[in-house]
């Protein structure tokens, strides 16, 4: 019986997040977990109703950011690890020191290590490999097929465009990186808080970041409008309406691709707009 070891990513649920032009920064973000992998969560809870195996799910994150692990719990693994750590946001590569340092004080726990290839945050795939190569084990990302041979060696597929696939063997202990194309999501059931689900999730907390992060990241800036030049809204909407529609930001329409946008914005853009508005108000 194989224990696999999921690695999962808290990241923003995009769908969610609101900025705040006047503040410069972010006014409302709720969480979710990056979906590819959760996609080999499934994949590997597949591979449990088959086979047989123990599964343990870890992954890191900021003490300030909630984390909805009943979502996780809904999967039938068997641990949950949360490590907690301060300023994680902040320290570019730590989360890989983290997780590689704690699957090191459980070397030869796992006999195999999956995750998704990139998040949806960062999209830079680079974690993966950091923990791999901290592990000494092999690493191959961008898996988006797995076929058991036996209990020690797999062969897994990637697509690499142009409709080429690259087949390999690997012998575990490895680590794989998915694809969110593994395979679908299912429904899952409402999670029940049962005596045994509780003792799935515990937390782990660590003090602030070490000193081998070398890159922080500074700033993010605010996602840029587009300024229609010549989109005139409807006289019946509100000012507010009416100034999201020409800036592009009203998606209750369905926008016309053939206007035409500023992608920057300009004092034409800036005059344009304060004139509009002026106009509408004193309509109002």
């Amino acid at each position: 019986m194989l224990n696999i070891c999921i690695l999962v990513k808290p990241v923003m649920d995009s769908n969610s997040i609101q900025w705040d032009y006047q503040k410069q920064r972010f006014s409302f973000i709720s969480n979710t977990f990056n979906s590819a992998d959760l996609h080999a969560l499934q994949w590997a809870c597949d591979y449990k109703k088959k086979y047989g195996a123990v599964i343990t799910v870890l992954l890191a994150t900021d003490p300030d950011i909630s984390v909805d692990e009943n979502s996780l719990l809904k999967y039938n693994l068997d641990e949950c690890l949360i490590i907690q750590q301060p300023g994680l946001r902040e320290n570019r590569n730590e989360a890989a020191r983290i997780l590689a340092s704690e699957l090191k004080g459980k070397s030869g726990l796992f006999d195999v290590i999956i995750s998704g290839s990139v998040s949806e945050d960062e999209n830079l795939g680079v974690t993966p490999f950091m923990i791999a190569e901290s592990l000494g084990i092999p690493s191959i990302t961008n898996i988006q097929h797995i076929e058991v041979i036996d209990d020690r060696v797999w062969r897994v597929k990637r697509g690499e465009g142009r409709g080429i696939v690259q087949t390999y063997e690997i012998r575990l202990p490895a680590l794989i990186g998915v694809v969110s194309s593994l395979g679908r999501k299912r429904y899952i059931p409402r999670y029940s808080r049962s005596m045994a689900n509780q003792k799935k999730a515990r937390q782990q907390i660590q003090k602030g970041p070490s000193n081998h992060s070398k890159v922080k990241v500074i700033k993010v800036s605010e996602p840029k409008p587009n300024i229609r030049y010549f989109g005139i809204p409807d006289d019946h909407l509100t000012p507010e309406l009416r100034l999201l529609q020409i800036m592009g930001l009203n998606r209750e329409r369905t926008e016309n691709t053939g206007e035409k946008v500023a992608s920057e914005i300009t004092d034409r853009n800036i005059h344009f707009i304060s004139q509009k508005l002026q106009k509408w108000l004193k309509e109002e």
